[in-house]
């Protein structure tokens, strides 16, 4: 437990918190990393609704990778509840963009920073703070399997607070 301007906050840790590559995986979604929590789902899900706010820190690294491309999504985070969310921390809920994308900040007038899909290096990272999808239970990536194409992937702690 940490504290948040003088407020508790309970942290839930997984087994991966590092920054992890995603390389060789071309189909959307072919890479599959399951989070495996330090305490039950159960346990999780009392806690977030004993809970007024709760977050959880997301980024995707790439370079010739995207999230989104030709209409197509090639990365995305799945809820608690199995679905397929399509929009990344710093969003609004179903909005298929990122962070950049609400303050129209992103490279190439994207939705994303990563949709750019070039050889740069770019980013794309924020809180994800909807409790009714929360915690992130796996991440989804593809568009890594070609020359050059790679991602990093990090995922943070479950933080709830309030």
């Amino acid at each position: 437990m940490s504290s948040r301007d003088g407020v508790g906050v309970t942290e839930i840790g997984h087994e991966n918190e590092s920054r992890s590559l995603v390389v060789g995986y071309e189909e959307p979604g072919s890479y599959k990393w399951s989070i495996k929590y330090v305490i039950s789902m159960e346990h999780i899900i009392a806690i977030m609704n004993l809970s007024k706010n709760c977050e959880q820190f997301i980024k995707y690294e790439c370079r010739g990778s995207s999230i989104r491309h030709g209409g197509s999504h090639y990365g995305w985070w799945v809820s608690r509840q199995g679905s397929k969310m399509n929009y990344w921390g710093g969003a609004a809920v179903n909005s298929s963009g990122c962070a950049c994308g609400m303050t129209d900040t992103c490279a190439g007038g994207r939705k994303c920073n990563c949709n750019v899909n070039d050889k740069t290096w770019r980013e794309d990272s924020g809180y994800l703070t909807d409790k009714n999808t929360l915690p992130v239970t796996e991440l989804r990536f593809g568009d890594t399997g070609h020359e050059g194409e790679k991602g990093y992937h990090t995922l943070g702690k479950l933080r709830c607070w309030g």
